[in-house]
Order: C-alpha cells, then sequence, then structure tokens
C-alpha cells in the first residue's frame, strides 16, 4: 500500500523546489522550474499552468511539499542537467 503525505512548510524563497505547490492569491500553483535572478537574490518561478512569479530569496513563503512514501522524506526531484557552456569548467 501506498500512500502519499502532504507537509505544509513556511521557507524562504531560495528554498523552493521542483515539485513544491505554492498559493499565490490563493490559487495552488505547481512549480515545474526554477531560475535563479542575479539582481537582487530572487528566484523566477515558472508554474505547470503557465504561470511565473518572482520572489525575492529572503521572502517567506507558505509551501505545501510531499513525501515520499517509500523512504518517508521529502521529495528531492531530480535536477535537469543545464546545458554546458563550451569548453568551461562547470
Amino acid at each position: 500500500m501506498t500512500t502519499t503525505t502532504a507537509r505544509v512548510l513556511t521557507i524562504l524563497g531560495s528554498e523552493v523546489r521542483i515539485g513544491d505547490i505554492i498559493d499565490v492569491g490563493g490559487n495552488p500553483h505547481r512549480v515545474v522550474d526554477v531560475r535563479a535572478i542575479l539582481v537582487g537574490g530572487r528566484r523566477r518561478f515558472q508554474f505547470a499552468d503557465g504561470n511565473a512569479y518572482v520572489l525575492g530569496g529572503g521572502a517567506r513563503v507558505k509551501i505545501t511539499r510531499t513525501l515520499a512514501p517509500a523512504r518517508g522524506r521529502l521529495n528531492a526531484p531530480q535536477r535537469r542537467p543545464r546545458p554546458h557552456a563550451g569548453d568551461r569548467a562547470c
């Protein structure tokens, strides 16, 4: 039997992960992409419904995060590989 548990957490904007659900204006949005914006340490969240949201890295936000049933720990989605920047070292 598999069950999924969800937790409501208050975290910093810099700690939001892909797969988290953020309520914006009372509407839940699932995060599908997170990008850092160099100016001011802000982050841009792309949602599954096509909307985007920019939040300061130090701002607190209430999110819903699912709990992995098999391991009993918070889901940590795999990072998508980004294109390599030529012959520069990463």
